[in-house]
């Protein structure tokens, strides 16, 4: 029997990393060996290079990484969201774990494959054909750099909305609070009161508060200017990493 086509074979690993080799191929085939990949990349060409075609030329990134900062992680939320759910509900998570497969190794193989996968896809190549879009309209090179790091911002604040929805996975057995509560959060960034969280929330990487106060961090970067606090930045990748631990530490306890 196999797992979404893909055959397992055994393997020598031990502890927690029993099954991760099987598993983490078993994920990738799902994006590089059927039609996602391509399909992820042409949409987000459209929609970010495309959309930003104009802007790009004119050696202003901030739409395109303003988008991508708001639109990755809604595709984040809802692919990632049935990484976990789609299997418990159609009974594949219960037949592999009756496989010799640790339960964090079954959740690491997923961080790391859609992490990957929404990198090349949604950040790496939109952001590469971005540099050549700025090179080719004859803008400054300067911005280059700050592009280059703010991709990076861009990045952490999806990985923020993807490890959230997949711990989300492992609490609830719905697909409506998984979805839900990252999406609310993702768009509590609008409320004017949302600024005295903004601090402790990935909301400033890629969009400016609600009232103004706090310009995104990617206006610095493209500017050359410092950061005026790295605070926002060190507590997302705090969230991404609590985000994994409750997930590896509710997979173990959950009954598929």
């Amino acid at each position: 029997m196999n797992a979404n086509g893909l055959a397992l074979i055994p393997c020598c690993e031990r502890g927690w990393k029993m099954g991760l080799t099987n598993m983490l191929a078993k994920e990738n085939h799902g994006w590089w060996r059927t039609r996602r990949w391509w399909i992820q990349c042409l949409l987000w060409l459209i929609i970010l290079n495309v959309g930003s075609a104009t802007s790009l030329r004119m050696g202003m990134p901030d739409n395109f990484l303003f988008s991508a900062g708001l639109i990755l992680p809604i595709a984040a939320i809802v692919i990632s969201q049935d990484a976990i759910l789609g299997e418990r509900h159609s009974g594949t998570a219960a037949w592999v774990f009756s496989k010799p497969l640790h339960r964090p190794a079954f959740l690491l193989a997923k961080i790391i494959a859609y992490g990957s996968g929404f990198l090349v896809t949604g950040v790496l190549l939109p952001g590469g054909i971005a540099c050549l879009q700025i090179i080719a309209g004859g803008g400054s090179l300067s911005i280059l750099p700050g592009f280059v790091a703010s991709l990076g911002l861009v990045y952490l604040n999806l990985l923020f909305y993807l490890t959230l929805a997949l711990a989300l996975a492992t609490l609830s057995h719905g697909r409506g609070p998984v979805i839900g509560i990252p999406l609310f959060i993702l768009f509590l960034s609008i409320i004017p009161d949302s600024v005295k969280l903004a601090e402790f929330m990935p909301w400033v990487l890629v969009t400016d508060t609600a009232n103004g106060a706090m310009p995104a961090f990617f206006r610095y970067l493209l500017s050359g200017q410092p950061l005026p606090t790295v605070a926002p930045i060190i507590a997302t990748a705090l969230w991404c990493v609590l985000f994994t631990g409750v997930a590896f530490w509710r997979i173990r306890r959950e009954e598929f």
